[in-house]
């Protein structure tokens, strides 16, 4: 975007694992805890073994044979009722018993299971959050006999909801979105990692007193920032940003060479008073980009999907300027104005040179280029008073840390979606959803023409008058589902509202 006003710049849970205990698995939504738990067996030592079959129609043997207190059907033979005894049993009950599967010590036996195919009864769980546990299944089929699953409501424990197509309630961003079908395709952060799986560098560091820089991963895998690393390297000068990696695995890292033009490295205290985490704070003309060597970043008309967390107290414009433009995400391959919808990037500030929010800002908008759009299809490009305002669009102000989380989606055809909340708390709230802008500025938004480059703190055309501080950030080659969005959002609240 230029930076002229009129040339314009933009700112469970789905149970589908019954076979949980069948095959562990937890769903494809990458949580550690989707086969039922590592604590939601049916007692420590209640796996039904992986030897112990009681004999060929699991009797479970003399001493589990599940008899007068664990029998696997009258006989013990884990038949059609399949039951594990009047104190355990996995027939009309199908508790298990009131401390374990099988009997009071055990399924089946001390050891033994209830047999190859039954001991879970018609309707049985295998314990009391009819879960199998992490090594708990409730036989090598895990079914009861002739019809009996494992329970009906057997999902692989109260996190395992994902699976092949739903969405985790429960995962991290990557992991949620890849669930849903969505994967991420950039993914930024200098607070965590975005997929329980990963455990590589979070960002690059360079010192002011000797110019060395240092990579910083996460402290665990799956987890925060390392700051053991950071801060020791980071003691006694200051550090900023040379390098944001990309976790999802395309290379898209942003960077910068210059050390003047570097985002520095603040830090924000968790509301628990416990921990310092680093942010990139941008307040004269630092930005970091990666215009064409990014991979998977929607081109042309394509949808995508957007969200970016930010510290909404850093928003605001270098002095004498009009503040285009603190964004993150998707913009053109060159540093130039290549016009209307030639990009697709979120936007937090309070510029008022084209569309704009209610009250004084800061917003969280979308720029398309030459535009900042808080809405679209009829509402005003280039500051025409209140024809340029959308209502349902508010300033930005929380209590605590004052984190703002924004996203922004769209088909790339007609319409787009505009997004925010409290990174801290609650749920997400809806400023747009509608059409693209219908006003042509000079030329039309509709279709998107997006280029599929990449910057954080800067304008499509280099416009980087804008300042802000940046948390995490993710770019997404579809249209998210609400239930995606809310998913996502929950997350945050664990994180920046600790």
């Amino acid at each position: 975007m230029t930076r002229t006003p009129n040339h314009g710049l933009i700112g469970l849970a789905s149970s589908l694992c019954l076979a949980a205990l069948l095959a562990g698995c937890g769903g494809s939504d990458g949580t550690t805890e989707g086969t039922g738990g590592s604590g939601e067996t049916g007692g420590s030592g209640q796996s039904g073994g992986a030897t112990g079959t009681g004999g060929t129609k699991a009797t479970g043997g003399n001493t589990g044979t599940g008899g007068t207190s664990a029998t696997g059907g009258v006989t013990g033979t884990g038949g059609t009722s399949a039951t594990g005894g009047v104190t355990g049993t996995g027939g009309t009950t199908a508790t298990g018993g009131s401390t374990g599967t099988g009997g009071a010590t055990a399924t089946g036996g001390a050891g033994g299971k209830g047999g190859t195919n039954g001991t879970g009864g018609a309707g049985g769980k295998a314990g009391a959050s009819g879960t199998g546990g992490a090594g708990g299944k409730a036989g090598a089929s895990g079914t009861g006999g002739a019809g009996g699953k494992a329970g009906a409501s057997g999902t692989g424990g109260a996190t395992a909801t994902g699976g092949t197509g739903g969405v985790s309630t429960a995962g991290l961003p990557g992991d949620v979105a890849a669930t849903a079908g969505t994967p991420l395709v950039a993914a930024h952060s200098l607070t965590r990692a975005l997929f329980a799986a990963y455990n590589g560098n979070l960002f690059q560091v360079r010192r002011a007193s000797d110019s060395k820089t240092q990579d910083i991963g996460v402290a665990s895998v799956g987890g925060q920032v390392d700051l053991t690393t950071l801060n020791t390297f980071c003691t006694g000068t200051t550090c900023s940003v040379s390098k944001l990696y990309d976790q999802a695995g395309n290379g898209n890292d942003l960077s910068q060479a210059a050390a003047a033009n570097q985002p520095a490295v603040q830090f924000w205290t968790t509301l628990d008073g416990t921990t310092k985490l680093p942010m990139a704070v941008s307040t004269n003309r630092q930005w970091l980009r990666n215009r064409l060597q990014t991979k998977k970043i929607p081109t042309g008309s394509k949808p995508q999907t957007e969200y970016f967390v930010v510290h909404a107290a850093f928003a605001g414009a270098i002095a004498g300027t009009n503040g285009c433009c603190y964004d993150y995400g998707n913009m053109e391959t060159q540093i130039t104005d290549d016009g209307p919808g030639t990009m697709s990037a979120l936007y937090f500030g309070s510029a008022t040179d084209w569309t704009r929010g209610a009250g004084s800002g800061p917003w969280g908008m979308m720029d398309l280029e030459n535009g900042l759009f808080a809405g679209g299809a009829g509402i005003q490009n280039l500051n025409q008073g209140s024809a340029s305002v959308n209502a349902q669009d508010p300033s930005i102000k929380y209590s605590g840390n004052n984190i703002a989380v924004i996203f922004g989606k769209t088909d790339g055809t007609a319409n787009f979606t505009l997004k925010y909340g409290n990174a801290a708390t609650g749920a997400l709230a809806t400023a747009w959803n509608g059409g693209l802008p219908t006003m042509p500025n000079p030329t039309p938004y509709i279709p998107l023409q997006q280029q599929g480059g990449l910057s954080l703190g800067e304008g499509g055309d280099g416009s980087n008058m804008g300042t802000g501080a940046f948390s995490e950030g993710v770019v997404i080659a579809a249209q998210t589902s609400d239930a995606t969005d809310n998913a996502i959002q929950t997350n945050l609240t664990t994180v920046y509202g600790k």
